[in-house]
C-alpha cells in the first residue's frame, strides 16, 4: 500500500485509502448523457456512458498535539474493494488508541465504516467523535429510522451509522456554523447532503486545505455541472447551493482541495471554465 503524504504549514496530512466503488448514471437524478459526456471530457476523465468509478478515503491529521481521523471509511463487504480503512491507517504507522479526535465530514456508511469493529465496540478508544451540529440528532432518530422503512438498503446503511456512533455518545462534540475545533482545524458547515455536512479546513504556515467532504461523489460530472446532486442528498436543493457556494470560495482564494470521493493521488485546486469548473493538480 503506497501511502500518501502532504504538509499543511506543521500539519502532515496522511490520505488513507479504504478502497473504491461504481457508481451507476442512475445515482445522479439529473444525468444526461450529452451532458455527462461533455464534463466527463472537460475533467479529463474516462467514462464508459453506464457508470464512474467513485474512489473512498479517509485521512490522518497529525500536528500541535493532536492526532486526528477525518472520516474512517466503509465496513467491509460495502463495496467489492472497500474496508481497507484500518490497514491503511496501521501502515500510515499510527495505533487506534493514539487517535485523539474523529473529525468527520458526516456519518454516512462509508465514513464511519472504520470506527466500530464487526462487534460494534469502538476502535479509537480514546477519541472525541467532532461533527457538524444536526448529525448526531440525525443519525440517532426514531424518526428518521422509521421513514426508511420499506427502504432496505437506505434501512441498513442508517442502522449501521447509527450502531457505529452509539459507542462514542459520552464522548462526542457537535460544532455549530464555522469554527475551529483544533488548532488550525475547522469545520466549514456545507448541509445539504446530509443536515450537519461539513468540510474540514485546515491552516498552517500561510497555507490552506478544505477537506470538502461528500460536496462531489464524482468529478466525472459534478465539477462541471454543480447543480448535480445525487440520490442520497437529505435536501438536494440546500446541498446544490453549498456545492456553488464552496465552489467559488475555493476558486476564489486558490484553496487546495481534496475529499472522500476526490481521485488520487496528489490535492487539487479547482478552476473555474467555461461549463462549470473542473479539478487540477494544485
Amino acid at each position: 500500500m503506497t501511502i500518501e503524504r502532504h504538509r499543511i504549514g506543521d500539519i502532515e496530512v496522511t490520505v488513507l485509502e479504504d478502497g473504491f466503488q461504481h457508481a451507476p448514471n442512475t445515482l445522479f437524478p439529473d444525468h444526461d448523457m450529452d451532458r455527462a459526456r461533455a464534463a466527463a471530457a472537460q475533467a479529463g476523465v474516462a467514462y464508459d456512458g453506464a457508470q464512474s468509478l467513485i474512489p473512498i478515503r479517509g485521512f490522518l491529521l497529525r500536528g500541535r498535539g493532536f492526532t486526528a481521523v477525518v472520516d474512517a471509511g466503509s465496513p467491509p463487504g460495502h463495496a467489492p474493494t472497500t474496508g481497507a480503512f484500518p490497514a491503511a491507517l496501521a501502515e500510515a504507522g499510527v495505533a487506534p488508541e493514539e487517535v485523539t479526535h474523529l473529525v468527520m465530514t458526516h456519518l454516512h456508511i462509508d465514513h464511519v465504516g472504520g470506527i466500530v469493529d464487526a462487534e460494534g465496540r469502538a476502535v479509537f478508544a480514546n477519541a472525541e467523535l467532532v461533527s457538524g451540529a444536526g448529525e448526531w440528532d440525525h443519525f440517532t432518530s426514531p424518526e428518521v429510522e422509521a421513514r426508511l422503512q420499506g427502504r432496505r438498503r437506505a434501512l441498513d446503511s442508517f442502522l449501521f451509522s447509527k450502531c457505529a456512533v452509539t459507542p462514542y455518545a459520552e464522548r462526542r462534540r457537535d460544532v455549530a456554523g464555522e469554527a475551529e475545533v483544533l488548532p488550525g482545524v475547522g469545520l466549514v458547515p456545507l448541509p445539504g447532503h446530509t443536515p450537519g455536512h461539513s468540510g474540514v479546513h485546515v491552516s498552517s504556515g500561510g497555507e490552506e486545505l478544505l477537506i470538502w467532504g461528500d460536496t462531489i461523489h464524482c468529478e466525472t460530472f459534478q465539477m462541471a455541472e454543480p447543480d448535480w446532486g445525487v440520490l442520497f442528498d437529505i435536501d438536494p436543493d440546500m446541498a446544490r447551493a453549498s456545492r456553488r457556494r464552496i465552489f467559488d470560495r475555493v476558486a476564489t482564494d486558490g484553496i487546495t482541495v481534496t475529499g472522500p470521493h476526490v481521485r488520487g493521488p496528489g490535492l487539487r485546486k479547482v478552476e473555474r471554465m467555461a461549463q462549470g469548473y473542473r479539478l487540477v493538480p494544485a
